[in-house]
């Protein structure tokens, strides 16, 4: 394989992870699941759940420097910032009236699983002022800013636009990891890279994607847009990373997988990890193959140590070649 080296330098010391939709992450672990009138719940878990709190939760253990702006409400909102800081990551928090929601999961012995969504916190487009006015309070110490996650409001889709709009006036480089109508408003603001798996993909650019020439056309797309990278994950066959002018690929080693909830979230962290070491692209994105595969191997989301994704790093298959490539995802 051709070795080919892109580098973006990024004088980093802080990032700013943004989650408009977080919840408390509730596990009951019984011993079957089943329907009846009462099952003994053996033991029970929470964490501060949303995609953005896996990512800071990584990120602070692969040792970079993060904080976590969320719109909490109610004393659900006040249990997830108390999680997230017993974490051991600072919390900015935005105050809505709407309480933070909670979800809850019931697994057994079999790892047999089944998860209640509560609905999400509901804002008012004054509360959205307020919200971003505290969001650009939060921005005068990152340099780079990850949104992560869903907007539960309908009413407040225009979130995410507004807030790679005023990162971007402020200075600041903006990552994405989200979907549906409040990612695609965001791409009018052309944020700097967005990361999305295959389904996400076809649902922003209007038709599936199904084989090579559907990647590339997806690509032009969003580099249209003015997206200056994505990252395109394929769930165990593997992810991709493009930029002007490359294209890099990475398979990840075989795992027992336990729980892939937050391995794209693990992904984005160590990738994030290592880009602000100054590694070349092809490495960031081995990185984030063997977080994301490591995630997969535990139970708690975004609980991914450095141990593990090191001893992964080694059985990450690295490739430049996109016949190839498509060849393995598509066949």
């Amino acid at each position: 394989m051709r070795r080919v080296i892109f580098r973006v330098v990024l004088r980093c010391l802080m990032i700013l992870v943004v989650t408009p939709n977080p919840c408390i992450d509730k596990t009951l672990f019984v011993q079957e699941l089943c329907l009846k009138e009462k099952i003994q719940v053996k033991e029970v878990r929470e964490i501060s759940g949303g995609k953005g709190s896996n990512v800071t939760r990584v990120l602070r253990e692969l040792g970079v420097n993060s904080r976590h702006f969320m719109i909490l409400g109610g004393y659900t909102g006040e249990r997830v910032r108390i999680l997230m800081e017993q974490d051991g990551v600072e919390v900015f928090p935005a105050w809505v009236s709407s309480p933070t929601r909670v979800v809850t999961t019931v697994v057994d012995e079999r790892w047999k699983q089944v998860a209640f969504f509560e609905p999400g916190s509901e804002l008012s487009r004054t509360e959205l002022d307020a919200v971003l006015h505290s969001y650009e309070s939060a921005l005068d110490s990152s340099e780079v800013v990850v949104m992560c996650g869903s907007v539960s409001c309908p009413n407040v889709s225009d979130v995410y636009y507004e807030m790679v709009k005023r990162a971007k006036n402020a200075g600041k480089k903006t990552i994405i990891d989200s979907r549906g109508k409040p990612l695609s408003l965001a791409l009018e603001a052309a944020p700097w890279l967005v990361k999305m798996n295959q389904e996400e993909a076809g649902e922003t650019g209007g038709k599936p994607v199904q084989s090579g020439e559907d990647v590339k056309r997806f690509c032009d797309f969003l580099s249209q847009k003015g997206v200056e990278f994505l990252i395109l994950t394929f769930g165990e066959k593997g992810a991709m990373l493009s930029g002007p002018g490359f294209l890099f690929f990475a398979q990840p080693p075989r795992v027992s997988t336990i729980n892939p909830v937050g391995s794209g979230d693990s992904f984005l962290a160590a990738f994030l990890s290592v880009l602000m070491k100054g590694e070349n692209l092809s490495e960031c994105l081995r990185w984030g193959v063997a977080a994301g595969a490591a995630n997969a191997q535990m139970w708690d989301a975004g609980s991914t140590q450095k141990e593990d994704i090191l001893s992964l790093l080694p059985e990450v298959v690295m490739e430049n070649d996109a016949d190839w490539f498509f060849r393995s995802i598509f066949s």
